[in-house]
């Protein structure tokens, strides 16, 4: 018969261990427990207290299970106080008693006051429970500004509960405002964020302030909110435009011109200025370029941190700037009835919509305007402009890739968020400031500029191949074709050589009898890079075929594809080889239409003027490939953490109750917001909604949340949604399908990771 096992009793910590056999040898001794101890007294008092022999193996390893022991007990400080390196105190039994009945209450409060239904107020709780509660906000408010904890949970200078054996005080109240806000996020700090919002602790401002500190904390993110304090008085420094020192030196006077500038409403720094001349049969469009080179020069303190930032990000309540604002907002910006340094480009447009005679001037403008859109919308004034250009924009085969914008606006705890489409006004100015920069691109990458250029790849052949496959299932008669990888100018035989790789160039096959073009050797260099412009033709007339076809299918469909052809585009970089512009279907881009806010124009700029003035290069080719580099790593960084702060805000916005276009009480009572929103992605596992059917408002789902104890997974194509061990027909099995209308609501707002998190209803 087999002896029943003994349970194993708890393993009683070392620390806590060596503290109980201290301390029954003390008694009441006051003097012993006040005294400072190191690790060579503590070992002196133990052996002639318990009458050990010195020097023998019994005691060494005594003295070294001490200094173990104590050098461990460093990091949690339960038992023993350090004071110094070595010395330390003990820990009296009555303020151990003391410290475990607190944590005893505390985790009373958490298990008893844990409201579900709505988020609590101190008010809303008995005086005393009210008292702690509030005593949590401090907390909470400490843990969300990465600051110390309040003076109340101090044991020590340095020391709080939470490091008290296995207790955490943070762990504790970070899941008691899980359980306190009602709702489901990633992680506790969207929970936290919401509850002293609501208790007026902070406001929608300092939340989003909040989030762009954990940001630059937590990442690498270059982005400050305001300039350094020297930077900024280098920038007070510069004088106003002087006029007349301007024309002396050699700059074209143009301000007879009648130059406007065309922004959104919150505009403050406006760096492009356009007008359309029109005489003589002869058409010329004007646009002029805030003159920022002029000064930013390079290796400057104002240069160095310029590159840093290398570029401004707009965030719903502030822009991080990337000049300081006596550049951005006075003196680099072309504000009307002041003159203004300026680089200017003038454009002839020729009867059939192209562009003819390029040139480009330093110059001094004028501004008559500082217009909105809004103003020049249905402004006759700008009739001619806007039908320029149209034609424009007719004479190139371009994708149709406008989209809503979500702008929401935060002041203070006031937000509004708008869902804005572009107009004809907005339309304008953007293929105004294409055509500059092609233009730009042309002029210079004839001269072989070193550049930072504005480079955008056709589609991924294996992406193509998938997205093909899931129309075919859906049986939607779209069809992409492959990218082709033939260059400008390039030879049939070359572009096979191209695609097979080493395996041709081994020798393991032979290529020839193809066609051969002529020889390449008229292309200019900047070209060669290039798309060949006739296969980039094709893959564009296609999707935009594709487009056109999707735009006739039901919701149910269109949106998918419309969801597939956005997800296929590659993101447009900066590189110091010109490989061209997909998108917008262009041999030369640069940009050069922001210097005030890139600085990839900036130094785009600084190209020119050495063109002009017929000097070397400013950048060299070896500068420019560092500069392309950390352009794109900024831009990158910077759309990221613009997005998030858009997300949360307007995450934010609905979770209180807003809706789009207007502002609710901030003191309404939480609403779960609720949409018969489209399926428009299925990828394992997380399926993609679109709540109000026209892209402007994305969120994502889950597949655990279908689950119920079924296994779900997609299909092969991404098409249904379906459960693996269904014993049902195979339509019984499907769960979901793209395209398919499905009710959610909010069940939790990441605002940290500015991710709408949707549930089923």
């Amino acid at each position: 018969m087999s002896q029943a096992k003994h349970k194993r009793k708890p393993q009683v910590p070392p620390d806590e261990k060596l503290w109980r056999r201290i301390s029954t040898k003390f008694g009441k001794n006051e003097e012993l427990w006040e005294n400072l101890w190191d690790s060579d007294k503590i070992y002196s008092f133990i052996a002639e207290k318990e009458k050990l022999k010195l020097d023998n193996k019994e005691s060494r390893q005594l003295k070294s299970k001490i200094d173990e022991t104590l050098a461990h007990s460093k990091k949690g400080r339960q038992w023993f106080l350090h004071q110094e390196k070595t010395n330390f105190t003990l820990r009296k039994p009555n303020e151990i008693n003391e410290i475990e009945a607190n944590i005893r209450n505390w985790r009373h409060f958490f298990n008893t006051y844990s409201p579900t239904e709505e988020i609590p107020l101190t008010g809303q709780l008995p005086d005393k429970e009210g008292q702690k509660y509030k005593l949590i906000e401090d907390v909470w408010f400490s843990i969300i500004s990465n600051e110390k904890l309040p003076e109340e949970f101090s044991l020590s200078e340095n020391e709080y509960i939470t490091k008290w054996k296995s207790y955490d005080l943070i762990k504790d109240s970070k899941e008691f405002a899980n359980t306190c806000s009602g709702l489901r996020f990633r992680d506790s700090l969207p929970s936290i964020a919401l509850l002293l919002m609501k208790s007026k602790r902070i406001n929608a401002t300092q939340l989003l302030d909040l989030r762009l500190n954990h940001l630059r904390l937590n990442s690498s993110n270059p982005f400050g909110r305001d300039y350094d304090s020297r930077l900024s008085d280098i920038a007070e420094k510069i004088p106003d435009v002087d006029a007349d020192n301007a024309l002396k030196d050699g700059r074209t006077d143009l301000r007879h011109l009648p130059f406007v500038t065309i922004d959104p409403k919150t505009a403050k720094d406006f760096d492009d200025a356009v007008c359309l001349i029109e005489e003589n049969g002869k058409r010329t469009l004007w646009v002029a370029i805030a003159d920022v080179a002029h000064y930013i020069e390079p290796e400057t303190l104002l240069d160095e941190e310029a590159q840093a930032r290398a570029t401004s990000v707009y965030l719903p309540h502030a822009v991080l700037p990337m000049l300081p604002s006596r550049l951005s907002d006075n003196l680099c910006s072309l504000r009307s009835k002041v003159p203004r340094l300026a680089m200017v480009v003038s454009m002839e447009i020729k009867e059939n919509f192209t562009i003819g005679e390029v040139s480009a001037f330093e110059s001094i403008i004028e501004v008559q305007d500082n217009l909105s859109y809004e103003d020049a919308l249905d402004n006759p004034r700008f009739q001619n402009m806007m039908d320029l250009a149209e034609g424009l924009r007719q004479n190139e085969i371009r994708l149709n890739l406008n989209s809503a914008e979500l702008r929401p606006r935060v002041d203070d705890d006031e937000i509004s968020v708008n869902v804005k489409w572009p107009n004809k006004a907005t339309e304008m100015i953007e293929t105004f400031m294409v055509a500059t920069n092609n233009s730009i691109g042309i002029m210079l990458g004839k001269e072989n500029a070193p550049l930072p250029w504005r480079s955008h790849a056709p589609p991924d052949a294996p992406e193509v191949e998938e997205l093909n496959a899931k129309f075919e299932a859906m049986g939607i008669s779209i069809e992409l074709p492959m990218p082709s990888v033939k260059k400008f100018g390039q030879s049939e035989e070359a572009e096979l050589a191209s695609m097979l790789g080493d395996w041709a160039n081994s020798g393991n096959i032979q290529i020839s009898g193809l066609e051969s073009s002529e020889d390449d050797d008229d292309i200019p260099k900047y070209l060669k890079n290039v798309l060949d412009p006739e296969a980039r033709k094709d893959i564009l007339i296609s999707l935009k075929d594709a487009q056109q076809k999707a735009s006739n299918l039901k919701n149910a469909t269109r949106r998918v594809v419309d969801h597939g052809l956005f997800y296929l585009l590659q993101r447009a970089v900066y590189s110091p080889d010109n490989l061209g512009h997909f998108g917008l279907n262009l041999d030369a881009y640069v940009h050069f239409t922001s210097p005030i806010r890139r600085y990839a124009d900036l130094v785009v700029h600084r190209q020119l003027k050495s063109f002009l003035k017929n000097e070397e290069w400013i950048h060299s080719e070896e500068e420019i490939t560092k500069i392309s580099e950390q352009c794109t790593e900024n831009s990158q960084e910077a759309k990221r953490i613009e997005w998030e702060l858009v997300a949360n805000a307007f995450h934010l916005h609905l979770l209180r109750g807003g809706t789009i276009d207007s502002i609710e009480d901030s003191d309404d009572a939480l609403e779960l917001k609720q949409w018969p929103a489209r399926v428009v992605g299925l990828r394992n596992p997380w399926i993609s909604l679109d709540l109000l059917d026209d892209g402007a408002i994305r969120g994502k789902l889950h597949v655990s949340q279908l689950g119920d104890g079924r296994q779900l997974s997609t299909d092969e194509f991404g098409l249904n949604l379906v459960d693996e061990k269904s014993a049902n027909t195979d339509q019984d099995k499907v769960i979901l399908s793209l395209g398919q209308k499905f009710p959610c609501r909010l069940r939790g707002l990441d605002l940290w990771s500015g991710e709408l998190d949707l549930a089923p209803i």
